[in-house]
């Protein structure tokens, strides 16, 4: 593999891992695989460096110690999460919990390393655990996280997780970030949800689990299966899109039916019970305000063609309003609506926008009387 390929990703470890000339360092875990199979989105970055803490915390800025599993240290880099594993000089690093997630990159030599022959189980179509000792919550965890990214099923069923030990934030939010920014995420969730996970941990979401839907209009079921089904519909796997289609519905179980409106109110309710439930798992504040808007907001596209461009106009002024686009479009190619409602608010926000542009008419298109012209 030509190493140039994704020179930013390089780049960013490189300079965050200002690290001496004869210190190694891999890309490990899902990190390679995410080389390997060329994923572009990737918010958990995972490297191994053979060194010592010491040597790491005078290479790299800022390093911080979250404790959580395969990790020693941790560092932001932007908006990425960069994970840091010691190991012995010319040593094998600790065996993971399913075989091809041992295989390693080296970014300086641009090639692969598989440290424990697993090569062939990375070809194959089955995920296969390795035969050492994993906790079978961990052993899910990266599952999920495996499932979500790359093109291969269970060898077997999992074990099942016979308790739910407390798991810290930052362990959850690292999970959820690699799930979604995947190109299968409804395959990760899926797998956690059949052994009880969503329901320990992230329980904002048990609800929508149950929740039926008119099946006039949505086939996929109730609102935890409508929402999976978005997924499929992306264009991109970023994460900000794909938490908003995860949640945008998310306050229909809580919504008070009212004046034939069964789900009134409920993306005002999602919105808040979104900031809630990221901002308990210690996502960027940014990335919270915009899984917000999006939710609260995710009905207006629908609604364009009926509303007065006055009170539309500032939120299509809005950089976000492309992405709540998307999650529409998303959200009515998953149901048997058809995406012409899109289509329509495509148009609306063009030509909103081309008018805006205009200095002699009004973003609705009327012509402007002004009194200076040259």
């Amino acid at each position: 593999m030509d190493g140039n390929r994704d020179p930013r990703y390089l780049r960013r470890v490189s300079a965050l891992t200002d690290l001496r000339a004869e210190t190694a360092w891999y890309y490990s875990s899902f990190s390679a695989l995410d080389r390997y199979f060329r994923r572009s989105q990737q918010p958990v970055v995972h490297v191994t460096v053979e060194g010592d803490l010491v040597t790491l915390a005078k290479a790299v800025p800022e390093l911080e110690f979250p404790g959580v599993r395969h990790a020693d240290a941790a560092a932001w880099d932007g908006d990425t999460r960069v994970y840091f594993l010691c190991i012995e000089p010319q040593s094998k690093p600790p065996p993971q919990s399913f075989r091809p997630l041992n295989l390693m990159y080296d970014p300086v030599r641009e090639r692969f390393i598989d440290p424990y022959d697993d090569y062939r189980s990375l070809r194959g179509a089955h995920l296969e655990p390795t035969g050492g000792a994993c906790e079978p919550l961990h052993r899910l965890m990266d599952g999920a996280i495996a499932l979500a990214r790359y093109p291969h099923t269970l060898a077997s069923d999992l074990a099942p997780v016979p308790h739910f030990p407390q798991v810290s934030p930052e362990t959850l939010r690292s999970l959820l970030a690699q799930i979604l920014t995947g190109p299968f995420p409804e395959k990760g969730l899926q797998l956690l949800d059949g052994h009880g996970f969503i329901d320990a941990y992230l329980p904002e979401l048990t609800a929508m689990k149950g929740t039926s839907h008119s099946k006039e209009h949505h086939p996929e079921g109730d609102v935890w299966n409508h929402s999976l089904e978005t997924f499929r519909h992306r264009r991109t796997h970023d994460l900000r899109l794909t938490l908003g289609l995860l949640l945008h519905d998310a306050g229909k179980p809580l919504a008070v039916p009212k004046a034939g409106r069964r789900f009134d109110g409920h993306a005002e309710i999602g919105a808040k019970l979104a900031g809630r439930l990221l901002r308990r798992l210690g996502f960027d504040e940014q990335l919270v305000d915009d899984v917000h808007w999006l939710v609260s907001k995710h009905m207006f596209p629908g609604a364009l063609h009926v509303l007065p461009t006055f009170r539309t106009e500032r939120l299509m002024a809005d950089e976000r309003f492309p992405v709540l686009l998307e999650l529409y479009r998303c959200d009515l190619e998953s149901t048997y609506r058809g995406p012409e409602g899109y289509y329509r608010a495509c148009k609306i926000y063009r030509d909103v926008m081309r008018h805006r542009a205009n200095p002699f008419r009004s973003a609705d298109g009327k012509k402007l009387v002004r009194l200076y012209v040259d």
